[in-house]
């Protein structure tokens, strides 16, 4: 039991290393690596995923707000961190504070980062992104060399890097070649005086070795969700399976309805186990009518409306199932695992989303080299 409400996620810290592995043997040996742990790691815990990271030689983290670097700060990441926001909204002193790596793309944010720097200081390195087609952040490709030379006349200032970032990366199609094809011209034939030039996400690692530069940045693959169908061979590890447990089993007669709106109704006598668990964990709700679970190996349907704290099952076509078993939401036994992409076909997500969407309320367990403790920042002290 976890806190009295049998509901956890296990965040398999040895898989991440397996991942990284798997993106390092895409790329050349001199191409770095920046891990994307933005948005808690994207729901699997940002602290403990920058540990296992630095741990398996990642060279840089990613974030997307000055507020998820000093978590990593203060929980003793000493790699260096790049913030991705862009616009750092009068908190500029504490990216130098906290050698932090800003994101930049217009002369008054440049204004406001050199206010804050003392002379005499460290200068702060930076990174200018350049908008190729994503269209949200970014300079347009004609004034990256402005940008550019005001940074690198400027003693507060080190230029870290150059980057873009690709719209439509996990799609067959032109425009990312197109997007690549921008970025390289406007950056030319310069010498960058050490500063990586970086474009590519989990998908573009996947699609094309042209595309990696000095540095790649994995998100969603270093979470073993393959970018395209099969793009890794198979190669990468699962990281987080869902897991809960029946709280209570009951048997309902022929025609009774189940959940809010009383949109199920069983058509037999019917054997039903409710699970503690529903959206507000982040179980889809739309997942009514479509999703399954795996209770000893055996794929059962969720049945009627998925409430706030609780879903239902049918058990009835399942032997020997008894309250307190274990329930797979998203993973589990190999042979009969509920895939992060059937779980969002049932409920019309994106499995970014899906991720993200695991609430506090379950714990998530960390598990290497076979051990595990709860809720843990890192694994150097760790429980049987």
């Amino acid at each position: 039991m976890i806190a009295g409400r049998p509901t956890w996620a296990e965040i398999d810290l040895d898989a991440i290393a397996h991942n990284l592995k798997v993106v390092r043997d895409r790329c050349k040996a001199d191409v770095q690596v920046l891990g994307v742990v933005k948005a808690d790691a994207y729901g699997h815990g940002a602290v403990s995923i920058a540990h296992a990271l630095a741990r398996a030689g990642v060279e840089r983290l990613g974030v997307a707000s000055i507020a998820e670097a000093l978590e990593l700060r203060q929980a003793g990441i000493t790699l260096p961190i790049v913030v991705l926001a862009g616009n750092y909204h009068r908190a500029e002193r504490l990216l130098q504070q906290n050698r932090l790596q800003p994101v930049i793309f217009r002369h008054e944010v440049l204004d406001a980062l050199e206010a804050s720097i003392d002379p005499g200081e460290d200068p702060l390195a930076v990174h200018v992104k350049v908008d190729t087609g994503m269209g949200r952040l970014g300079c347009a490709p004609e004034e990256l060399p402005d940008l550019v030379a005001r940074i690198q006349r400027s003693p507060a200032f080190q230029l870290a890097g150059v980057m873009s970032h690709f719209a439509r990366a996990d799609e067959v199609g032109q425009q990312t070649r197109q997007q690549f094809e921008s970025f390289t011209e406007c950056l030319g034939p310069s010498d960058w005086q050490g500063a990586v030039r970086h474009c590519a996400n989990s998908a573009a690692i996947f699609a094309d070795s042209a595309y990696h530069l000095d540095m790649v940045r994995p998100g969603l693959c270093l979470y073993g969700v393959d970018p395209y169908d099969e793009a890794s061979s198979g190669q990468l590890q699962p990281v987080l399976s869902w897991w809960t447990r029946i709280n209570t089993i009951r048997t309902l007669p022929e025609g009774s309805a189940v959940g809010y709106g009383g949109r199920w109704v069983s058509r037999r006598p019917t054997r039903l186990g409710i699970l503690p668990v529903g959206y507000a964990d982040g179980y889809p709700w739309a997942g009514e009518g479509r999703a399954e679970v795996v209770i000893r190996n055996r794929r059962v349907p969720v049945v009627g409306a998925i409430s706030m704290d609780m879903t239902a099952v049918d058990l009835t076509d399942l032997d020997g199932v008894e309250e307190l078993d274990p329930v797979a939401l998203l993973g589990g036994p190999s042979d009969r695992a509920v895939r992060a992409d059937e779980l969002c076909r049932w409920s019309g997500r994106l499995v970014y989303e899906l991720l993200c969407s695991i609430g506090p309320r379950v714990t998530r367990v960390y598990k290497a080299g076979g051990l595990a403790q709860v809720g843990a920042p890192d694994l150097r002290v760790v429980l049987p």
